[in-house]
């Protein structure tokens, strides 16, 4: 009988453990893993690659994390990325001339940030105009993004625009340690936010039971505007970071970006039909799927296997939600 205790005792411990640090661990495995594999892979440039490379998508991530926290979706953000990928290009193009355009560059960074807060703040006001829950928010935010992505080819006739403005903060965005600073600062305010203040709280309370969210006296709908404007914000900063690296612009620069923030939110842990998630989740949510998308490619692993590896990923991840999901209906059961 002591046996049977003590392997019942050992299971739970291990449930615990992966609840609460499985993505950590996930993450490590990876990490040695590809170490043995491939040498080059635990280089100081490669992890610097990596982390830059992880800093663009991060930041979107960061933004949808605050959106799905709230039980919704944001489906628009890749095309938010791409259209104001296009403005800030645009405007260095035209008034960045100079040898150092840090000024120009600056209301550069203001504008589309602006811009992805507006986009927000309509899917926002949408969501509450129709009451959106989880489903309304995913189609309402993909009849956005079909929106956006539609006057970004218009905007351009579906060409690339190529970057011909002076150097200063705008290149300086993605050199060295610049774009992961970027992504951390951000990291540590959102955490701040949504861990130790009224706002964060009433975002997963919303969440949890947005009914009972409302008979509390919480202002959902102001609320989810400006989550969903927090969340554009974000993918506005975000095509900085991109175009500044690439030094031109695409009407498609963002394309599939909304699925990989979803993805890399949904591997950290955050549950779809929100209450229950967190920045620093989200952040070990895009460390695994960057370290895994470089680690696969270092090892020269085939395009289409490396989606299968994704996808497989993201499968475990909705498994665990579910399982979360169902176990803590269990307990409150009892």
């Amino acid at each position: 009988m002591s046996a049977e205790v003590g392997v019942r005792h050992f299971w739970n411990d291990m449930k615990r453990i992966l609840k609460s640090q499985g993505v950590l661990i996930g993450l490590v495995l990876i990490i040695l893993a590809a170490s043995i594999i491939e040498r080059s892979f635990l280089t100081a440039s490669n992890i610097l690659n990596i982390l830059r490379q992880a800093s663009a998508i991060g930041i979107v991530s960061l933004g949808v994390t605050f959106v799905m926290m709230t039980g919704g979706m944001d489906l628009s953000v890749g095309s938010v990325v791409s259209l104001t990928s296009l403005i800030a290009v645009t405007i260095m193009n035209k008034y960045g001339q100079a040898a150092d355009s840090s000024g120009i560059a600056l209301i550069a960074i203001l504008a589309v940030m602006l811009v992805g807060f507006l986009i927000g703040t309509v899917n926002g006001g949408l969501i509450v105009l129709f009451d959106g829950r989880l489903g309304e928010t995913f189609i309402i935010t993909y009849g956005m993004q079909i929106v956006i992505a539609s006057l970004a080819l218009l905007y351009t006739g579906g060409q690339f625009v190529a970057g011909t403005f002076g150097m200063g903060l705008y290149q300086g965005m993605s050199m060295g340690f610049a774009p992961i600073l970027c992504f951390l600062f951000l990291a540590a305010v959102m955490h701040l936010l949504l861990g130790y203040t009224r706002f964060g709280k009433e975002i997963s309370f919303i969440g949890a039971n947005i009914d009972s969210a409302r008979m509390s006296g919480i202002k959902v709908g102001s609320l989810r505007v400006l989550v969903y404007g927090v969340c554009g914000m974000c993918a506005g900063l975000a095509s900085i970071i991109v175009t500044s690296r690439v030094y031109s612009a695409s009407p498609l620069q963002g394309s599939g970006y909304e699925l990989d923030a979803i993805a890399a939110v949904m591997v950290g842990g955050t549950s779809q039909t929100g209450g229950t998630g967190g920045i620093v989740n989200t952040i070990l949510g895009v460390l695994v799927l960057s370290v895994l998308g470089n680690a696969l490619n270092v090892i020269g692993v085939d395009a289409n296997a490396q989606l299968l590896c994704r996808g497989a990923i993201i499968l475990v991840a909705v498994g665990l939600d579910v399982w979360n999901k169902s176990s803590r209906a269990r307990e409150s059961a009892k």
